[in-house]
């Protein structure tokens, strides 16, 4: 990496955490003001702080479940792994996972045509052939 690619990276680190900060900030403020309590800024920051380092906790996590599947891709399986010792997040998960698939057009059935040529042992090549495959054994 050269030395502006760093920055940049380090830049956007740095909005991000600031982001996470600013809305830590914020929802302490929200709940302080609802319970008539005093906010100390240190322990907004140790709440933002602690937030930042559980965040890339789970995004290793989760790059690590799908690298163990052999997947470049991380699922939704991979998350309900990461929750799964939370209950009720899992519960919520899994009701807008159920939504979504809910949601979605049924895909269409692909046809085996156009597939590329597929034989097998006894088996014939003719379209108009509609048999099963015949494996023969040999006997000993």
């Amino acid at each position: 990496m050269t030395t502006e690619e760093d920055f940049e990276k380090l830049t956007y680190t740095q909005r991000l955490k600031a982001a996470v900060h600013h809305t830590t900030l914020q929802i302490c403020k929200e709940h302080a003001d609802e319970k008539n309590v005093q906010l100390n800024k240190m322990v907004v920051a140790a709440i933002s702080e602690t937030t930042w380092k559980k965040c890339e906790q789970f995004a290793t996590d989760l790059e690590l479940f799908a690298k163990h599947a052999k997947r470049s891709t991380i699922n939704a399986d991979d998350v309900k792994m990461l929750i799964r010792k939370t209950p009720k997040l899992l519960d919520y998960i899994n009701g807008v996972q159920e939504e979504l698939n809910a949601s979605k057009p049924e895909p269409k059935k692909r046809s085996k045509k156009g597939k590329g040529k597929q034989t097998s042992v006894g088996a014939s090549t003719s379209p108009s052939d509609q048999t099963e495959p015949v494996i023969v054994e040999e006997e000993s």
